[in-house]
């Protein structure tokens, strides 16, 4: 009879037996490993939940919401302004084609400012079209204005009678423009206008309050700060791939989408940057970022929509990424999503 000491492995034959068993069950524990590791875990993503689908004819390059107005840009399509009190059977109120509003180019851009009714559209690297929307639901055209090289504007209200429009123009600069409604003669009038030289070619704009911030492609980013209607520049950064598109919290942060680069959460004010930049969805081709609380949707071109949520001041983590077709730009309004695609516009409710 062999005997053997306990703690000692058999020699031979049944010592390689065991040794064969100990490798193959290593080899499982090893793959099981690495594809837990590999598998995202689906209880962390969020779901889209498709509201309504609206044809708008042409690509839906831009929205721009005020309680149940919808306005959007249809590209092709010209302007369109439709109706959501009832969210499921959304109502066409009226559209003017490229030919009605004088133009020749796609619409990229909406903005409404309610307080003076007045609508502006941008034709594609032209200049920002001013729509009077004070006579109820007719719209007339006022004309157009500002940078025949617009690429994004911001318009702000000064009085019921004023507004100032902000460009980024992809020639000069910073555009501003200011003007005036004159009650004798029933018509605006630009006051004030000049431009402000920046630190590279701009292609992309957001303003709030006295805080302006410009996307300089390959340049990164550069803020400008108003006090009392004087106009200086703070700082530029640079940042990876292509800043094309800003998006401004508060007086704190903002996020930019830098395409090939994914985005980056900035804070206000160049002393705070390299403690509070964060990058994320570097693999990403980012055109946009909304936000909402602690929601992001990045709109991805062909990728879709990224949902991502910003976790405190450091952390932001992925939530999924939905291919709901090609998308130029998303806005959140009243808890739903609204994402304009090439598909036409179509509105979301997020389930976390």
């Amino acid at each position: 009879m062999t005997s053997y000491k306990p703690g000692y492995l058999l020699s031979g034959r049944c010592s390689m037996t065991v040794i064969n068993r100990m490798k193959h069950c290593l080899n499982i524990l090893i793959c099981f490993t690495i594809f837990s590791c590999i598998e995202p875990s689906s209880e962390n993503l969020w779901k889209l939940n498709k509201v309504v689908h609206i044809n708008t004819e042409g690509y839906c390059r831009d929205v721009y919401i005020y309680g149940d107005s919808v306005f959007v840009a249809a590209g092709q399509g010209g302007v369109q302004l439709w109706e959501i009190s009832t969210m499921t059977s959304p109502n066409l109120l009226w559209k003017k084609s490229l030919s009605e509003l004088g133009v020749n180019k796609e619409i990229t851009q909406v903005s409404y400012t309610s307080s003076i009714k007045q609508l502006f559209a941008l034709e594609s690297n032209e200049r920002p079209l001013h729509i009077d929307l004070s006579s109820g639901d007719t719209a007339s055209v006022v004309g157009q204005f500002s940078s025949e090289r617009t690429k994004e504007f911001r318009v702000v209200t000064n009085s019921t009678d004023s507004f100032t429009m902000y460009a980024a123009d992809n020639d000069d600069g910073l555009k501003i423009s200011t003007f005036e409604f004159d009650n004798s003669f029933g018509l605006w009038f630009n006051t004030v206008g000049y431009e402000i030289v920046s630190f590279g070619n701009p292609n992309g704009i957001d303003v709030y309050e006295n805080e302006i911030v410009l996307t300089l492609d390959q340049l990164g980013i550069e803020a400008f700060h108003n006090e009392n209607g004087i106009i200086t520049s703070s700082y530029q950064i640079d940042l990876d791939g292509n800043a094309r598109a800003v998006t401004m919290v508060n007086d704190g942060e903002f996020y930019v989408a830098c395409e090939d680069a994914g985005a980056f959460r900035l804070a206000t004010g160049a002393s705070a940057q390299s403690e509070s930049e964060a990058q994320f969805a570097n693999d990403l081709f980012v055109t946009h970022v909304a936000v909402n609380d602690n929601q992001l949707a990045l709109s991805c071109a062909s990728n879709g929509l990224a949902l991502y949520e910003a976790d405190g001041k450091t952390t932001i983590r992925a939530r999924g990424i939905h291919d709901i077709g090609y998308v130029y730009h998303a806005e959140f309004s009243d808890g739903y999503l609204f994402a304009a695609t090439r598909e036409g516009l179509q509105i979301f409710e997020i389930d976390e």
